[in-house]
């Protein structure tokens, strides 16, 4: 017999594709905190059954016994990874009961991407769940609204339309780029590509506009899109919208190499794309194009050796904005994610270089974004790879042209150095390491 108070069963409104307003929040602010403890262990699991790794070599097993520990700690994506191990029966007995009361006790902790993982499993008919696309569009919209990227991402997918074909897709555009913009301005890959997408064009009354898709797709790679990479590969190479200017099949050829990266490892990222692929009308550095391990390397997130300890913030600056103050939350555990192969290891200058978002940039290199603990966006933004490559006397990203409301005065951004080496005629070429020191 059903118990009616299981989240589960709990009443939802309808899903309504017409709705009027959409209120962008963020999940990231609703998510239980997670102590750096138990982030370590959740990056032990991860490691475990990494990408980079042939699968039956990955240790399911063991991750799910990291996973269980890493819980019980409070560590709600551990939680959330466990319930995919018993739905999926890898390296636990599979139990898909066991799967959905662990999605229901974080929809009891509040946690959004719970309440769009339950729409999932309505739509699959996953267990003693019986399939219901209602059902699951009306967890999908509850998700959305308490800040899931993933439905925002996928529920404005469905609207952005100009007519209605359900229940494929709707005619509410306005809302459906609201929801989109949002997925995006939370670092959801899918979101960008979405959103570029649909911002692809000319006609402002239907808010396309090629430059900005182009801005947001090159974005969008950064985040791990492979379908943003594999897009603007095949526009450079045919000069095709929303490029400008005709084919560039060198761009291509990058894009291309950093799709392929992302199919074989969708956990990828990479926020210093624009050292090794700037946009134009910004001059590309060389590349051999022999060695695409290089490419992909100097595109990704650096983190400090496991070895590193915590950096203190000079006297000057507020200790809300130390870069890696020990409460940092997970940089126990970034070793792991060099072993995942999503980052690698780099050693911060001494001393410390900081600059303000609102100026220019002093010296070329990678640079570390971070806003105060107390901002109100601070759980969203201050994430390990929230970092850009930008070069000597260009402004800092305005955090703003991602919909994030934060002004660029607020961010602090902590120099890595990590500069393209100068070769023949000083012309930069992609590379890895901070450049030799002249002698």
């Amino acid at each position: 017999m059903s118990d009616s108070k299981l989240p589960r069963f709990t009443r939802l409104d309808k899903f309504d594709p017409h709705r009027k307003e959409f209120v962008c929040k963020h999940e990231a602010e609703a998510n239980p905190p997670i102590t750096a403890e138990a982030e370590a262990l959740f990056q032990q699991a991860l490691a475990l059954v990494s990408y980079e790794m042939w699968s039956e070599n990955r240790n399911y097993a063991r991750a799910a016994q990291l996973y269980e520990q890493a819980m019980k700690l409070g560590h709600w994506k551990a939680q959330f990874n466990l319930a995919g191990l018993y739905l999926q029966g890898l390296g636990i007995e599979q139990d898909s009961e066991k799967a959905i009361e662990l999605t229901e006790d974080l929809m009891r902790k509040g946690v959004p991407a719970a309440w769009d993982n339950m729409g999932t499993m309505y739509m699959g008919g996953i267990g003693s769940l019986k399939q219901d696309a209602t059902v699951a569009y009306a967890f999908w919209q509850k998700a959305a609204d308490m800040g899931s990227m993933a439905s925002q991402a996928y529920i404005g997918a469905k609207l952005k339309a100009t007519h209605d074909e359900p229940p494929t897709f709707w005619g509410n555009r306005l809302v459906g780029l609201k929801m989109l913009e949002c997925a995006f301005a939370q670092g959801s890959a899918k979101g960008a590509y979405e959103l570029a997408i649909t911002l692809v064009g000319n006609n402002p009354a239907l808010q396309e506009n090629d430059e900005r898709a182009l801005r947001v797709f090159h974005e969008g790679v950064k985040l791990g899109s492979q379908q943003s990479a594999g897009y603007l590969s095949s526009s450079f190479r045919h000069g095709e919208k929303p490029v400008q200017g005709g084919p560039d099949t060198s761009r291509a050829d990058r894009y291309h190499a950093l799709a392929n990266a992302l199919y074989y490892n969708p956990d990828l990222r990479f926020p210093n794309l624009d050292k090794v692929l700037p946009l134009p009308p910004a001059q590309l550095p060389q590349w051999d194009m022999s060695a695409p391990k290089t490419l992909i390397d100097a595109a990704k997130a650096v983190v400090p050796p496991a070895s590193s300890p915590p950096q203190q913030a000079p006297a000057s600056t507020s200790q809300r904005t130390s870069q890696f103050e020990s409460a940092e939350r997970g940089m126990l555990a970034t070793h792991t994610r060099v072993a995942q192969g999503i980052a690698r290891e780099a050693d911060l200058p001494k001393p410390l270089v900081r600059c303000s978002g609102a100026g220019r940039c002093l010296v070329t290199g990678i640079w570390q974004a971070r806003v105060p603990d107390d901002h109100a966006l601070a759980a969203s933004f201050n994430q390990w790879h929230r970092q850009s490559y930008v070069m000597e006397g260009q402004p800092f990203p305005d955090p703003r042209e991602q919909h994030l409301d934060i002004d660029p005065a607020q961010v602090i951004w902590t120099w890595w150095n990590q500069a393209n080496h100068l070769g023949f005629a000083r012309i930069p070429q992609v590379s890895v390491g901070n450049p030799p020191v002249a002698g």
